[in-house]
């Protein structure tokens, strides 16, 4: 764990959450504050504005008629959860400009919004009470290997040469060359940006969802939506295998076999809206369901 977090902190640009957020934090914590000063704060960027109506009016939400202003989206969707996907968006936007041969960052990108898709689906189907929180740690939980890409250069080459020719999951042959993997990684960086155990936890266990003992349900709504989004190749975030189900999560979830594929219409159906509206993508095109999926 201490190679893990001396790497986050010789970080440089990612050293902090986008700033934005750290606004609206500041603005919560004002014992007057209302939704006019949200969407005041927020106004300030006209493309996060775009993007939030965008979220607010797709089938992530279903709502009844178009919300046009900000100020209506903070009364429709609710401070926290504006808040968890300002920080969602504006996460995505801090990460502009990698550039790396080995990563494909758009198919990641779509891979991780897959994810926030699938763990919120998940959470509302359990009645979570903040359901964009399992959309934010979906989002984030493979930020790790960014970091491990940015940081670790040759390293993490390998790495994915060694999963990709060899019977090694990703997360394994990282921590074969690094003596950590992208999962301890993204835990320091999530503690490094404060924001809380919920997704320190998350992230650090979406491989190994038993381990989880403050916020199980998060971390197990995590672990199967990026097994459903590595399954049916929703995006990519550079493995290049599908980790095992752990029965735990599934269990924990409850989730009835005969309903797994009306969750994947809905994921499916989802995601291709967000990715449109946050990644201001075209129309993904449907992909492919493996038989008996």
């Amino acid at each position: 764990m201490n190679g893990a977090r001396e790497m986050v902190d010789g970080l440089r640009a990612l050293g902090s959450p986008p700033e934005v957020h750290g606004k609206i934090v500041r603005e919560l914590g004002r014992p007057d504050s209302g939704s006019r000063d949200i969407a005041r704060v927020i106004a300030e960027d006209p493309g996060l504005v775009a993007r939030l109506l965008g979220l607010v009016n797709s089938a992530l939400y279903g709502l009844p008629r178009r919300v046009e202003s900000l100020e209506r989206a903070v009364t429709m969707v609710g401070t926290r959860q504006l808040r968890e996907l300002v920080l969602a968006t504006s996460i995505i936007s801090s990460f502009d400009g990698i550039v790396d041969d080995q990563l494909d960052m758009r198919s990641f990108w779509k891979h991780s919004l897959a994810c926030g898709v699938g763990a919120r689906r998940l959470a509302l189907i359990q009645g979570a009470d903040h359901p964009e929180t399992h959309f934010l740690a979906g989002l984030v939980h493979d930020l790790g290997r960014l970091v491990l890409l940015l940081e670790g250069g040759e390293r993490m080459a390998e790495a994915m040469e060694m999963a990709r020719e060899g019977d090694l999951l990703l997360h394994e042959a990282e921590r074969l060359l690094f003596g950590f993997d992208h999962t301890q990684v993204g835990q320091c960086l999530m503690e490094r940006w404060k924001l809380g155990a919920d997704l320190e936890e998350a992230v650090a266990f979406h491989h190994a969802p038993f381990l989880a003992t403050r916020h199980p349900e998060i971390a197990a709504s995590v672990h199967l939506a990026d097994l459903f989004a590595n399954a049916l190749r929703w995006g990519s975030s550079g493995a290049f295998s599908v980790a095992p189900l752990t029965p735990c999560a599934w269990t924990r979830l409850g989730i009835p076999d005969g309903e797994v594929d009306g969750l994947l219409d809905s994921i499916q159906e989802e995601w291709g809206e967000v990715v449109e509206v946050v990644l201001m993508d075209r129309p993904l095109e449907e992909p492919a369901r493996p038989a008996g999926g």
